[in-house]
């Protein structure tokens, strides 16, 4: 083909990828400056959002909106004391919430994605695939007094394997909340107990999916449906 006839983008389309490559870049180089400084701002306790962290849809990525983040970390807060272990299983949203909003040294996110480790000592990396398969796992054993679980994908293998890594970690009496989709209702109520709520967690680009929260327990905020 003749260079003349090769395809051209109009200007409004080459606008458009020249904004997302623009945008795109400079989340990199504000992710990088936090991976250098990660140490001395983790020790400083300094605010770190959702905003460093962009969607990755291939692993099943989508975040919270802010109601649904803080209704969750809310509740873990509301149902512990200081000194319990609380873990955030696939639910890093929830988790940079709860830091953020609460002074708990205790509290872990357990996720795939190693742009998380910023967190340190209180990242795990985890895989479904192999729910008992981490870092620290024996010390972790039956700790966690309040666990939020948000299996990446919407199927019975990967919640029933997100709900071995669950057991694994629960202390005596813990309080679980999982989110995922409706149609998984029958299966968390028998993998582990866990009830359909009144709470619908809502993601911010929106899913085409119901998603629901089911839970072990409930109080004034956080009910169990009737059926």
């Amino acid at each position: 083909m003749d260079s003349d006839d090769a395809p051209t983008l109009s200007a409004d389309t080459l606008a458009l990828l020249q904004s997302f490559l623009s945008e795109k870049q400079e989340q990199e180089e504000r992710f990088a400056q936090l991976q250098e400084a990660a140490d001395t701002e983790f020790q400083n306790t300094k605010k770190i959002d959702m905003s460093y962290f962009q969607e990755d849809w291939q692993l099943s990525q989508f975040w919270y909106d802010d109601a649904t983040s803080d209704f969750i970390a809310d509740r873990a807060f509301a149902n512990t004391q200081d000194g319990d272990h609380i873990a955030f299983i696939s639910s890093p949203t929830a988790y940079v919430t709860f830091r953020n909003k609460y002074e708990r040294s205790n509290a872990f996110v357990f996720e795939f994605d190693q742009r998380f480790d910023v967190f340190r000592d209180q990242f795990v990396h985890y895989d479904f695939n192999h729910p008992v398969e981490f870092a620290r796992a024996q010390d972790m054993k039956h700790k966690f007094k309040f666990i939020v679980a948000d299996p990446p994908f919407l199927n019975e293998d990967c919640l029933a394997q997100t709900m071995e890594t669950v057991k694994f970690l629960a202390a005596e009496g813990a309080k679980v909340m999982i989110d995922t989709g409706a149609v998984m209702e029958d299966l968390a109520l028998k993998l582990i107990g866990a009830r359909i709520t009144n709470f619908r967690p809502a993601h911010k680009g929106g899913l085409a999916n119901e998603f629901r929260c089911y839970a072990t327990f409930n109080d004034d905020k956080l009910t169990w449906l009737s059926k």
